[in-house]
């Protein structure tokens, strides 16, 4: 049965290099730049959605003194004191897709799932069944935060509306490279 599954991703010719050592092929490369996207998106997602909370902290501790009033030429300002009314970050990241720290680790572990494939040379392998199981706890505790968030936030439920949880639509990508935004009031519709 085993055989039968087995792909060959990468030629693997022991006999003239000696050793049973696989080559660096092409999935190789595949899946690191899959994990150096999705480390780089990691970080970026953390840092921004520290920033946020940082500044909607110190927003929020000067708002009794009128910190809250919308400026009629300012759209940025205004979406910025939106979000931080609202509670929750929506723009650059955060309004392509709603969790991506957690899609960006799941493609770190799919990235470690096609190292797999490529030195093992079989489809169906341990590392799959990793990835597999990590995913679906990426999708009980996405669920329960979309949970807390609901019950924390009155507006989440608009935010869900617009903006997918994981994956993201191709027209929040292009306002991203089209350097457009993908800020808050991006409707999507």
């Amino acid at each position: 049965w085993s055989v039968g599954m087995r792909r060959k991703v990468c030629d693997h010719d022991e006999s003239e290099s000696g050793s049973s050592a696989p080559d660096v092929c092409f999935l190789d490369f595949i899946a690191a730049t899959l994990f150096l996207v999705a480390l780089v998106m990691e970080t970026v997602a953390d840092n921004q959605q520290y920033t946020f909370q940082a500044k909607k902290y110190a927003w929020r501790s000067t708002n009794n003194n009128g910190g809250n009033k919308l400026h009629e030429d300012d759209k940025m300002i205004n979406d910025t004191i939106r979000q931080y009314s609202d509670g929750f970050c929506q723009s650059r990241l955060f309004g392509i897709v709603r969790k991506p720290n957690y899609a960006a680790e799941q493609l770190l572990w799919f990235s470690y799932y096609l190292f797999s494939v490529a030195a093992s040379g079989d489809y169906f392998n341990w590392s799959g069944g990793g990835f597999v199981l990590l995913a679906i706890l990426f999708q009980g505790s996405g669920w329960l935060t979309e949970k807390i968030s609901i019950s924390k936030y009155p507006k989440y439920r608009d935010y869900q509306k617009r903006v997918p949880l994981y994956v993201p639509r191709m027209i929040n990508l292009w306002f991203l490279l089209s350097s457009k935004g993908c800020g808050f009031d991006n409707k999507n519709e």
